[in-house]
């Protein structure tokens, strides 16, 4: 909301300066040119520049990818900005901070200020952060929408080089400038699976499903169905169950809001679907979490491995709940001590402990979530009002394919980013019906004014 002329007034369609009230896309106190670059430098950075070609500083110390080091970069700009602006707080604002504290301090005791947790903090924290900065209200969104346009169709496009090369080509070339030991294709059903300008499938498919989410909602054209044919085309190139079944339920999600956009309780009950999915599955299932994993997967054999994976480290997590084991081997067995989790969520358990994992969820629905009246809601931009239902179902998409994979690097960034743009309609959508209140309420207050005065007109609200 900073204005950088300083003013503070709204805009009308053709330009004019109008004081109090004007329409949503015009009222924003925001330079748009001034916050371009910066906007395409995080988005780029995140999504469509390989992480394997990063930089070490001191040997093999501080590692900065290109995301990572885009959102140091732009961190204290947009601390700064945020801070100087007229902006509230909203709920996820406090449990980021609170999940950033944790991650750090959980590892003081052992190992004091952790690279590799400060890393992740500035990642998650920065992330949304700048998520909250450069990307409030409608001019900042539709820029967002032409620049994340472009960058997933460079994304799907690089993607169908993979299996047409039988190598995954981005990562092969980023191998060749900056070599990575942990670089080495998979394949499935005899086929290379697409990673793209990602690190692994999942990661890649799980951008597709977000990205197929957030054209879906934010398009109000037929090309909307385009787009989302085209992702979907990108997610079937990785060949992975969890982003697969998340387009699923995204499609069944947008078939249900078309059909019950006019109510607007849907999506609560939509969460209270869930919830109470969730709390009967850990309620009545032994091994809730091998039930889950066990119905979401195509392979039954990596489904197994996960399950036995997943028992042994939610095992481990029990006997270290408060701060886990950091960045080591979880646990003393020689082989799945060192093994790869699929799951962010028991990942975070695991190196930060329970409470991390806890407030990490609140940010999330707490970017969400509203408890305000809804009856103005009528008046607020259609565009905003799909925005945020595409953003909320991105969060929504992160949670529940974070069951069976694990988010680092940009996918990691990009969750971070989302949580910020949520959090910052949320904001927005909560500023527009308190103008859109006090609007409603001024004629009733000169019509007061005028009874005490003897039916005279009076100025005053």
């Amino acid at each position: 909301m900073l204005n950088p002329g300083g003013a503070n007034h709204a805009k009308v369609a053709s330009g004019a300066l109008v004081g109090g009230f004007g329409p949503a896309l015009e009222s924003e106190n925001v330079s748009v040119e001034t916050r371009a670059f910066p906007r395409w430098l995080l988005l780029t950075a995140i999504l469509l520049i390989p992480a394997g070609l990063n930089v070490h500083l001191s040997g093999d110390g501080v590692k900065f990818t290109p995301g990572r080091a885009a959102i140091t970069l732009l961190l204290l700009p947009g601390l700064l900005t945020l801070l100087q602006a007229p902006r509230r707080v909203v709920a996820s604002d406090v449990f980021v901070f609170l999940t950033a504290v944790w991650m750090i301090g959980s590892r003081i005791p052992e190992d004091g200020l952790n690279p590799s947790a400060v890393a992740s903090v500035i990642e998650l924290f920065g992330g949304y952060i700048l998520g909250r900065v450069y990307f409030y209200g409608p001019h900042a969104l539709k820029h967002f929408l032409r620049i994340f346009k472009i960058i997933t169709f460079l994304i799907i496009s690089l993607a169908v080089l993979d299996p047409l090369f039988g190598q995954n080509v981005v990562q092969a070339i980023s191998n060749m400038i900056l070599p990575n030991p942990f670089y080495m294709p998979q394949y499935r059903l005899g086929i290379v699976r697409a990673v793209s300008t990602l690190e692994m499938y999942e990661q890649y498919g799980t951008f597709c499903v977000a990205a197929a989410f957030i054209l879906l909602f934010f398009e109000n054209k037929a090309t909307k169905y385009l787009w989302a044919a085209f992702c979907f085309f990108g997610c079937v190139l990785a060949i992975s169950s969890g982003p697969l079944l998340a387009f699923t339920l995204m499609i069944m999600f947008f078939v249900y809001d078309r059909l019950l956009g006019r109510y607007a309780w849907r999506w609560k009950l939509i969460m209270v679907i869930f919830t109470v999915f969730l709390l009967t599955i850990f309620s009545v299932a032994a091994k809730p979490l091998s039930w889950l994993v066990s119905h979401l997967t195509l392979d039954p054999e990596t489904g197994y491995f996960r399950i036995y994976v997943f028992d042994y480290v939610s095992e481990q997590i029990s006997l270290r709940p408060l701060t886990g084991y950091g960045f080591g081997p979880i646990g003393n067995d020689e082989f799945l001590s060192a093994t790869t989790v699929d799951n962010v969520w028991l990942v975070c358990a695991a190196r930060y402990g329970i409470p991390m994992v806890v407030f990490f969820l609140l940010a999330n629905v707490g970017s969400f979530v509203s408890f305000a009246s809804k009856a103005t809601s009528r008046g607020i931009d259609p565009f905003m009002m799909r925005a945020a239902t595409g953003f909320t179902q991105v969060i929504m998409i992160f949670m529940m394919v974070g069951l069976t994979v694990h988010f680092w690097n940009a996918t990691w960034q990009f969750w971070a980013v989302c949580i910020g743009i949520r959090a910052s309609i949320k904001e927005w959508q909560a500023q527009e019906s308190h103008k859109l209140r006090n609007r409603e309420s001024r004629p009733l207050g000169r019509t007061l004014s005028a009874r005490r005065v003897g039916g005279q007109v009076s100025t005053a609200d």
